[in-house]
């Protein structure tokens, strides 16, 4: 059943969402968002009206809360208590939003950039609302676009975004810090990227620790001692150290 959805926001993550479910055949009723140029290309872009107030939401619409977890609670106060609101957040917790009568959790577990599409069939949507019936709506609209949706409560969301954050955003900026030590010797980073597609593809098969290879996990201290000290940044050389301590002490202590 095709839905009725209004976007608030314009950032990564609304923009996406709004162009797939559009594109399943839902009818987006307009895209309100704090930045103007921003709010007005996205409406362009799926052919709907710019909103300039939460209150010009219409009633028959879910309202799809896509904004920082910061803003969450202040925008949602601003929509009409009547209004069905599911945000995609994953870690606000929905105690800690006010109550009302439909509020829910439309959580796609993705990173999103801009200009780059995902593949959104494949990316696990985590839902949850306060009502049996709204729950059931969310999964369905979510079922419409992805083939990997589940019912998870706050508690296992938030755990589910502690978990992202680690292979997802701690990963990148290890990537980053990989990519300036090449730089610092006039070396491409590009040389590392079979390496981190191999990394990520052996996960289909082994676990994370039985995929851990390197000199922590042959327990080779001279190279880990000569790795640390050709590092120039303090706090570079302190988390390779920290990452070799951790990883030798799951494999070699008993």
């Amino acid at each position: 059943m095709k839905k009725k959805i209004t976007i608030v926001g314009s950032g990564k993550v609304a923009t996406q969402i709004a162009h797939h479910l559009k594109n399943r055949g839902h009818f987006i009723d307009g895209v309100w968002g704090r930045t103007a140029a921003k709010v007005l290309k996205l409406a362009d872009s799926i052919e709907t009206k710019q909103l300039y107030s939460l209150s010009e939401i219409s009633s028959d619409s879910i309202a799809l809360v896509c904004v920082s977890d910061g803003a969450i609670h202040e925008v949602i106060k601003q929509i009409a208590p009547s209004i069905k609101v599911a945000y995609t957040s994953g870690s606000i917790n929905m105690n800690e939003l006010e109550d009302r009568k439909y509020l829910g959790v439309f959580y796609p577990l993705q990173t999103f950039s801009e200009d780059r599409q995902v593949n959104i069939s494949e990316v696990p949507f985590l839902i949850e609302a306060n009502s049996d019936d709204f729950e059931t709506e969310l999964k369905t609209l979510a079922e419409s676009i992805s083939s990997y949706v589940i019912l998870a409560d706050s508690q296992d969301r938030y755990n589910t975004h502690i978990a992202a954050v680690l292979v997802n955003n701690f990963t990148n900026f290890l990537y980053y810090l990989a990519q300036q030590h090449l730089q610092e010797h006039q070396l491409d980073f590009d040389i590392l990227k079979p390496l981190i597609k191999e990394t990520v593809n052996k996960l289909d098969t082994l676990s994370p620790m039985d995929a851990q290879t390197g000199p922590a996990a042959r327990g080779d201290m001279k190279v880990i001692e000569k790795h640390i000290a050709s590092i120039k940044d303090p706090k570079f050389k302190d988390l390779y150290s920290l990452f070799s301590e951790l990883i030798y002490k799951k494999i070699h202590t008993k």
